[in-house]
């Protein structure tokens, strides 16, 4: 960090630290005093610059020529020390080197595969939704939102079926890897298993290791068009097949447990299960398993009057964002009945979620089967918080009534 925040106009500090584990299980009352100190304010525990306001958290995710992704998505700063593995070459890297990287995304996932995606998809979740209506009391997690991305989204990729849960400890590691002082929490255990999972991750998106006319193969169907070299085609793999998985199991589980802790929508879904999406996307609004996008200051600058150094680390906390009251009336009620578009628990701008058709596909296709089964459902037991990386649980345990 600079010393330029020594200058700042009109500053505003704190010694708050959201990534503490005192806020791990309730965020959102420390977002709310957030909100009110500024515009922007200095986290003194961590070093970063954060901004919490729906309208300066959009400007800050949206302008990526002012804020820029390349000093990594983390607030580990890769201006001034060095990533714990090579960084992303979509989600940590702009204009122009993120266009053509975009580009063959987004024609892989045309709406002609997505079609086709959909109905794997569905057919998966009416097995899966069939297996726990049967047994009646399952975990919603481990049985449910966890095995179903882990198999859809590899499949679709092309991997090999072994070793899928590495996905997750990469997931993991990528998380922790992107805290401030990463290097003092890890052990040397920590750092032999985290090469061990990066060199799997590598080695299943290498070519040989996918399957025929996978979305996998299709990157590298790009590569040997000139669009991109044979490692940028491995890397972007590795992105695509890692960065829904963990986030879409939360996603779901956290849609699972809003609805149980709110008896009488979940009847209502129960009762008209094609409320599924306004349900998904109210939970990205309310408790989306991401909680910030981070950016760097591409230059000395000014931001709503508070004087930032070059490459300084602004955190937009679009989970704050997403309940700002000047945004979203009764922001801390989760509401199946509430219209959320406009939330930005995906992102916007050119870093949105390029994978967010998929991720809703997925949501819309378990958790459509699971209510066009289920009479009535809740809690039978006490939620485990998963306090590691994306927000969400580690274990949901539920009853179901199938509908006769």
């Amino acid at each position: 960090m600079t010393d330029s925040h020594t200058d700042a106009i009109a500053k505003v500090e704190t010694s708050e630290n959201p990534w503490s584990r005192d806020f791990l299980e309730d965020p959102y009352s420390l977002y709310a005093r957030l909100r009110d100190k500024g515009p922007v304010v200095w986290l003194s525990s961590v070093g970063v610059w954060g901004v919490f306001r729906d309208a300066d958290v959009r400007e800050v995710i949206t302008d990526w020529k002012t804020f820029g992704s390349a000093g990594g998505g983390g607030i580990s700063n890769y201006y001034r020390e060095k990533p714990w593995r090579e960084p992303s070459v979509i989600f940590e890297v702009d204009p122009p080197d993120h266009t053509p990287k975009r580009a063959i995304l987004t024609r892989i996932l045309s709406p002609m595969a997505l079609t086709k995606l959909r109905a794997r998809l569905e057919a998966q979740a009416d097995i899966l939704a069939d297996e726990v209506i049967r047994k009646g009391r399952f975990d919603a997690i481990t049985e449910f939102a966890k095995p179903f991305p882990l198999k859809v989204v590899p499949d679709a990729v092309g991997l090999p079926e072994e070793g899928r849960e590495n996905l997750l400890a990469y997931g993991a590691f990528v998380r922790r890897g992107r805290a401030h002082n990463w290097q003092q929490g890890w052990s040397k255990e920590d750092l032999d298993e985290a090469e061990r999972v990066v060199d799997w991750v590598t080695g299943m998106c290498n070519r040989g290791s996918l399957a025929p006319n996978s979305f996998g193969s299709q990157i590298y169907d790009a590569a040997d068009a000139g669009e991109i070299n044979e490692h940028e085609a491995n890397m972007l793999v590795r992105s695509f097949l890692t960065a829904g998985v963990e986030t879409t199991m939360h996603s779901i589980g956290n849609t699972l447990f809003n609805l149980a802790i709110n008896p009488e929508q979940g009847r209502d879904i129960c009762s008209d299960p094609s409320l599924v999406k306004q349900a998904f996307d109210e939970t990205l609004r309310f408790d989306s398993p991401v909680h910030v996008i981070v950016r760097n200051t591409m230059q000395d600058m000014e931001f709503r009057g508070i004087r930032l150094g070059q490459y300084d680390k602004v955190v937009a906390f679009i989970a704050s964002a997403n309940r700002d009251p000047l945004r979203w009336p009764n922001p801390d009620r989760y509401d199946l009945h509430r219209k959320p578009a406009g939330h930005i628990g995906f992102g916007t701008g050119i870093h949105g979620c390029v994978g967010q058709m998929v991720a809703r596909m997925e949501a819309s296709a378990l958790l459509g089967a699971f209510f066009k089964r289920a009479a009535s459902f809740e809690l039978d037991g006490t939620p485990v918080r998963h306090l590691v990386g994306a927000r969400g649980y580690a274990s949901l345990p539920l009853t179901v009534k199938a509908k006769t």
